[in-house]
């Protein structure tokens, strides 16, 4: 599929809409998360496999990539909750 685009100006940016011929190919729907990055000059978009729910966004965190609890010394005022 070789579809030509005109790069326009959208307030301090510019953009390129995408026709409804290449969001349906590309199995893509409105507010999709796009990753944008370049190979030589040109651009590419790559989809980003994610449903924007907590799970999803949760899923790499664990214990080990957080680091675990830590000490900040005994209580010294009002902070302390038991």
């Amino acid at each position: 599929m070789n579809i030509t685009q005109t790069l326009e100006k959208w307030g301090n940016s510019q953009g390129v809409r995408l026709p409804k011929k290449v969001v349906e190919a590309a199995r893509l729907r409105e507010n999709s998360r796009l990753a944008v990055s370049l190979r030589g000059r040109s651009i590419v978009l790559t989809p980003i496999n994610d449903d924007g729910s907590l799970e999803t966004m949760l899923a790499g965190v664990t214990p080990q990539a957080v680091g675990g609890e830590f000490n900040l010394g005994t209580d010294v005022g009002a902070e302390r909750i038991d």
